[in-house]
Formats: C-alpha cells, structure tokens, sequence
C-alpha cells in the first residue's frame, strides 16, 4: 500500500500563503471600490436631477414669457382704430421733440425686423447715444422687446404692419 504525502514544501506553503492574502486585499479593493462608486454616484445624481430641474424651469419660464407677450400682443391688436389714432396722437404728444428720430426709427426697425443701435446708426445716421435712447424709447412703447445681451431686440411689429404703421406715424 502506497501512503500519499500530502505534506507541502516550505516553498509551496509561502505561495498558497501570497495567494490567499493576495485574494483578500483583492476582495477588500473590490468592497472598497464599490463603497466609492456609490459614494460617488450619489451625489453625481443629485447634481444631475439639479441640473435637470433648473433646466426644466427655466425652459417653463421662456415658454410662460412668450405666452404673455403674445397675450400682449393679442391685447394691442384687439384696439379699435379710432382708439390706435387716438394712442399715436397722444405719443407724437408725449415724445415733443424726439417724435421725428422715434418715427424713424419704428419704421427701420419694422422694415428690418431688426433693432440694435448699430442698425440704428447706420440706417438713420446717429451717435450710439441718440440709437440707445431710441432703443429705450421703442422697448417703453412696446415696440421692441426688451435687450437680450448682445443679440438684437425682439421686435414686436410685423414686417407686413409697416405700411399701416407709416400711416399711423404720419398722421
């Protein structure tokens, strides 16, 4: 009868040793991997869901804007003639000297579909000053919307009003 030594060599003991603690700290990488990812990915969905939600209001906020001016608009449309004579009188009144410059002015930016002082100062020939405060002028009598940064104003004036509106401004 042959007797099996199942005795290990120093040589093999030292290896199944490394190996064994070799797994454990590969374990432990692991555990402490996953304890960072979801440390991590918590806060990553927070300021992701942030994110989302700023962007949803201010997506909401754009689209409740354009509904109110169009309600604006809708409003300004609904006036009767005799009232629209009425209001431009008044405003030739109002303005006193700077009525000239403003009725220019309207009919450039309604021809062009495009207010900024540079259209302004090339297309009537006055200061950046003189085109700001006309600018100011037609955003308070809701000609133009309001300045949007560097892009040029929404203007609130169809192109194919301008013949109706040069009659009205030469009244």
């Amino acid at each position: 009868m042959t007797i099996i030594d199942r005795r290990q060599e120093p040589w093999q003991q030292e290896d199944s040793e490394r190996r064994q603690r070799r797994a454990a700290l590969m374990a432990a990488a692991a555990f402490l991997g996953l304890i960072a990812v979801l440390w991590l990915w918590w806060p990553a969905g927070v300021v992701l869901g942030l994110a989302a939600g700023v962007a949803a209001v201010a997506r909401m906020g754009r689209r409740m804007h354009a509904e109110a001016e169009e309600a604006l608009i809708a409003d300004a449309l609904s006036i009767d003639e005799d009232e629209l004579w009425q209001e431009f009188r008044r405003l030739r009144v109002r303005l006193g000297d700077d009525w000239p410059a403003f009725r220019r002015a309207a009919l450039v930016v309604t021809r062009q579909q495009s207010a900024s002082s540079a259209v302004l100062r090339r297309e009537l020939g006055v200061t950046t000053a003189d085109a700001q405060h006309l600018l100011q002028l037609l955003e308070t009598e809701g000609f133009v919307g309001e300045a949007r940064g560097t892009q040029p104003r929404q203007v609130r004036v169809a192109r194919g009003h301008a013949e109706s509106l040069e009659e009205l401004l030469e009244a």
